[in-house]
Order: C-alpha cells, then structure tokens, then sequence
C-alpha cells in the first residue's frame, strides 16, 4: 500500500448517448455510446492515510454518510475492508456536482485510477474499466481520451485520440443540484417510456453510423448524430410516467438558437445530459458564433473545452 497517490479524470460528454442499464448490479448498458473527454473540466481525487476511520471529503467538505459508505463500497474492489480504516479520499471538482455535466464520472475515474495504485492492484486497461463503470457507468470513459467508445459488451477504447480538435463549449445555466438522480431517471424511463424501445434500436444504429462517420471523417454527420442522439434520450424521459424534465425554457431557447446557427452555416451541435446545462459541439471556425450567440441567454458560466487525455497519476509516494 502506498502513502498517498493523487489522480485526476477528465469529464467526459456522450455524443452518442448512454441511458438505461440492461443489468443493474453490473451495470450492462442497453446500448454502446461514444463521449469525448474535455479538458478544464475534471475531478482530482487524493488517497491518503489519516489518523482514525475512513473519510470522504468533496469539494473542501466533508461527505454525507450515504457517500462516503457508496465510496467505501467501491474502494472492497481494491483493498480489503479492514485496509479502509485509516484511509482519507479528498476530491476536488472544477465543475459543479450532480447538475449533469458528468461530475459522476470524472469522479469515480480518478477514484479508480488512484486505489489502483495506491492498494497496488495493478489492474489492466479493461479490468479496471469494468470495476469502474460499478461506480458510474459513464466513468470507464473518462478513463480514456478523445473520442471514446463503451461497446454493450463493456470493452471501452479510443476510437480517435485528437477528437478531431472539436471544441466543446458548456453553457452552464446554474450551480444548483439536479431534483431527480441520473440513475432513478434512467430506471423511471426503462420502465415505463413507451419510445425506449425505440431509442435503443435508434442508438445501436446511431453507435454503428458514428463510428463509421469518424472513420470517413464526415463531421457534418458527426454532429447531426450528436444533437439527434441528445433530443432522442430527453424525448424518451418526457414519455415517461412521470416524465422527467431536465431541460428548462432557458436550455431549449440555447437548443433553438444553435439550430439556427446551422442553417447558417456554423458547426454548432447541442447535446444535454441528464441537467439544463448545454453543451455545444462546435470547432475553432464557428466558436466565435457560438460564443456570441450564447450571451444573449441567462448563461451563469460558459467554459470553453478542447479534447483530452484521459485519466492519470499526478503523483505516488
């Protein structure tokens, strides 16, 4: 066991969305997804030794007992529970937490990364991918960079390491934690959407036509792909019983605007999480556009991402 190893994760943002579990305790998605992981936005995670117990402090404060028993939970995949005493998680996210911009998934891929070598596990590539999507699903892509694939199957690689230098921006419209978990609004819309069905043969198609539209280069489609697959997921949530609305008027006015961008000739694609936050898929020509048009909306924060590595060890002693 180490003394103190410190990790960081990027977030990442599915272009081709994630949205349902096929098996819950293994957290087999329905469908494959493809994200990119952004830089500026991530979770630096330190594993430490403490004086007594076990801690988990977020953010500069100290977690709530559901949280810190779901880290320690998570930690019986690296170490022994008798190891966990006289262990401190400290994490720090640059983005705000549970709003929907993946703070889940940075976070438990710098968590996963740094056990795996502070308990010594030592762990391969997809081993520790499958351990890390127990946290959060999503977070076995953070592991990776660029252009990411997280296949039904569970193997997670890198389709495309430079992402194409897509520029992500994020039009952050509050701080505020969402009303309903990603994970009970993903079981609510499994069970009771009538279009979920339909989103799952979507995405299977969508999965095959992104990956061939990276391979040819075709960043039209690209792009297309990303906002079809955004509004599809939210379309497959609002038909649920009940429907679950993460985007507010001030998403769907940004949503609209973007659209509008397209028709005149700007690379621009929306695409939302499961929060009211949107992301815009754009690049270096049109970003000015996007920008400019994103301040005439209530934006609280607007960060500007470029493609990125994913997890590593910042330190080990």
């Amino acid at each position: 066991m180490k003394k103190k190893v410190i990790a960081k994760a990027p977030v990442n943002i599915a272009l081709i969305k994630y949205w349902g579990k096929e098996h819950e305790e293994e957290v087999i998605p329905y469908t494959g997804s493809l994200s990119l992981s952004v830089s500026e936005l991530h979770t630096t995670t330190m594993i430490t030794e403490c004086p007594q117990g076990f801690s988990f402090i977020l953010n500069g404060k100290k977690a709530s007992k559901e949280d810190a028993s779901k880290i320690k939970k998570f930690l019986l995949h690296f170490a022994q529970e008798h190891e966990l005493e006289g262990i401190c998680i400290i994490s720090e996210n640059t983005g705000p937490t549970a709003s929907g911009v993946a703070s889940s998934a940075s976070g438990f891929a710098a968590l996963s990364k740094a056990a795996n070598v502070f308990f010594e596990t030592y762990y391969d590539d997809q081993t520790l991918a499958n351990i890390t999507r127990l946290g959060s699903g999503s977070a076995c892509r953070s592991l990776y960079g660029g252009l990411v694939v997280w296949e039904k199957t569970g193997e997670v690689y890198t389709i495309r390491e430079d992402g194409f230098d897509f520029i992500m921006v994020f039009a952050l419209l509050n701080h505020h934690r969402k009303s309903i978990s990603s994970k009970q609004a993903m079981k609510n819309t499994v069970k009771t959407s009538p279009f979920y069905p339909t989103w799952v043969s979507k995405t299977t198609q969508d999965l095959v036509a992104m990956k061939h539209a990276i391979h040819v280069e075709d960043l039209k489609a690209i792009g297309e792909l990303t906002q079809s697959s955004a509004l599809a997921m939210h379309a497959s949530m609002l038909a649920a019983v009940p429907p679950t609305l993460y985007l507010n008027s001030h998403s769907l006015e940004i949503v609209h605007a973007m659209i509008q961008l397209q028709e005149e000739g700007e690379f621009a694609y929306p695409t939302m999480d499961a929060g009211m936050h949107v992301k815009v898929l754009t690049n270096q020509q049109s970003l000015h556009k996007v920008l400019e048009t994103l301040e005439h909306f209530k934006v609280k924060d607007i960060v500007v991402t470029h493609p990125e590595k994913g997890a590593q060890i910042l330190h080990e002693e």
